[in-house]
């Protein structure tokens, strides 16, 4: 048996023992984390790296939070809070801090936080708990010249978090123009063959990620039109925050739209015929970014987005499969969309880790590779990939029609 294998009992060194809390944490297994880290924690000796033991009892810390162990968790906390690494204690007063707040210990939590200032290691994280501090002065009824103070100091925030939040706005608005002008929203909508047979789709590659902005239908009666924009609108706002706070402004855009394209691709290939509306496919790559990120690389969230990623796998069954139900009766859901969607976004929150939120093995793992550019590359190249399936997708067209199913 290796060492990586054996139960923390058996492991018999601080650095075995961490490996074996990054792989339960890995495989979502909070309770053999907890033991690993734990026995990282006691078995360290005067020999061994400190830095290294903190950071276990940071992991211990983690895994006892998400089995809402509040009380041992805070004991972990307190070691690694006390860490000379400046980012390690930084991170371990922030969590404890997320924690306080959650318990309603406002007052507590506003002083973590001050303290988690101060160990800042650079200016966005200390732009992130300025604004904390600012908004918990104000809930604690303290003196407004404080508060403000703190939110000047939170202006060095990156001004990408009114992103998500444009993008759903360009959204509704591009798709209530499109519904007033049905010659626009035919100019914007997914058409593939023509009623005449003849390839629509290759002269106009701009539809590919203009689809989302039409809902509906081309020239929808408004009940029909409002329902299918407000639960894509409702998905997208929900989608659009996750992959923010998880990778940034920049590769939140870029992705949308890839994803958008990945999924018109996936729907003209899978049903050539007729036209095909809505953001949906580029909301269900955002969702395949979140989910891909929450299995490969368990990013270090607060409690509620956990949550929130925990049920992003079942929502996305639950949907597909009522969109191959609905669609069988005749509801007219462009499954195909959704699930290129969702298969483009899993391929870039699997192979990259997430940007904005550490993650559990780049954490623990000196191994770890992160390299610089790399989600760039990997843009590039799904994106060279999708070029290359734009110009056969009549020819892959007629291959799906040769499958048995």
């Amino acid at each position: 048996m290796s060492e990586a294998q054996r139960p923390p009992s058996e492991a018999t060194d601080l650095p075995s023992r961490m490996e074996l809390g990054v792989d339960a944490l890995d495989r979502g297994d909070a309770e053999g984390a907890a033991l690993a880290f734990a026995a990282a924690v006691a078995g360290a000796t005067p020999s061994d790296d400190r830095l290294l033991a903190e950071r276990a009892a940071y992991g211990a810390a983690e895994a006892l939070l998400r089995l809402e162990r509040d009380d041992e968790a805070a004991e972990y906390l307190e070691i690694a809070a006390n860490s000379a690494d400046q980012e390690l204690r930084f991170l371990a007063l922030r969590r404890r801090a997320m924690e306080e707040v959650r318990r309603g210990d406002l007052a507590i939590a506003l002083a973590t936080y001050r303290q988690a200032e101060g160990s800042a290691p650079n200016s966005d994280a200390r732009a992130e708990i300025a604004s904390r501090i600012g908004w918990l002065t104000k809930e604690t009824g303290g003196s407004s010249l404080r508060s403000q103070a703190a939110f000047r100091r939170a202006r060095g925030i990156p001004g990408g978090s009114w992103v998500p939040r444009a993008l759903l706005a360009v959204t509704i608005v591009l798709s209530v123009i499109t519904k007033l002008d049905p010659a626009l929203a035919e100019l914007f909508a997914l058409t593939k063959i023509d009623l005449n047979g003849s390839d629509y789709l290759t002269g106009y590659p701009w539809r590919l990620f203009t689809v989302a902005f039409v809902h509906g239908g081309i020239d929808p009666d408004w009940q029909s039109w409002a329902l299918h924009l407000g639960f894509n609108a409702i998905a997208l706002d929900i989608a659009a925050q996750l992959v923010y706070r998880l990778y940034g402004a920049k590769r939140l855009i870029g992705w949308y739209f890839i994803g958008v394209i990945g999924a018109s691709l996936a729907s003209a290939i899978w049903l050539p015929g007729g036209y095909s509306v809505g953001a949906s496919g580029g909301v269900f790559a955002l969702f395949g970014i979140a989910l891909g990120a929450e299995w490969a690389h368990r990013p270090l969230v607060e409690r509620g987005m956990r949550e929130a990623l925990g049920r992003v796998g079942g929502l996305l069954l639950i949907n597909i499969v009522l969109g191959f139900g609905v669609g069988f009766v005749g509801g007219g859901i462009d499954n195909s969309a959704h699930i290129g969607g969702l298969l483009t976004g899993l391929i870039f929150g699997v192979l990259v880790q997430p940007t904005r939120a550490e993650a559990m093995r780049r954490r623990w793992s000196s191994y770890v590779m992160n390299w610089r550019g790399g989600d760039l590359a990997l843009s590039l190249l799904v994106f060279v990939g999708f070029i290359a399936t734009y110009v056969n997708w009549r020819e892959l067209a007629v291959l799906r029609f040769q499958l048995p199913f």
